[in-house]
């Protein structure tokens, strides 16, 4: 026998996929933000005239 499709499974499901893409959505612009923020140290470092600015102290 089968059971009948229970309508609160797939709204679980929906909202548990919604879920999952704000997380990816928020990891994605916390690694973002953090990208800038080293690539703006490097262009600060070179734009002071460095030369050594590869790796920056943090």
């Amino acid at each position: 026998m089968t059971t009948p499709h229970d309508p609160d499974d797939a709204a679980r499901r929906r909202a548990l996929a919604a879920i999952l893409f704000l997380l990816v959505l928020v990891l994605g612009g916390v690694w973002l933000a953090g990208a800038l923020r080293r690539e703006a140290a490097r262009e600060d470092c070179l734009a002071s005239g460095r030369r050594d600015c590869a790796v920056l102290p943090r």
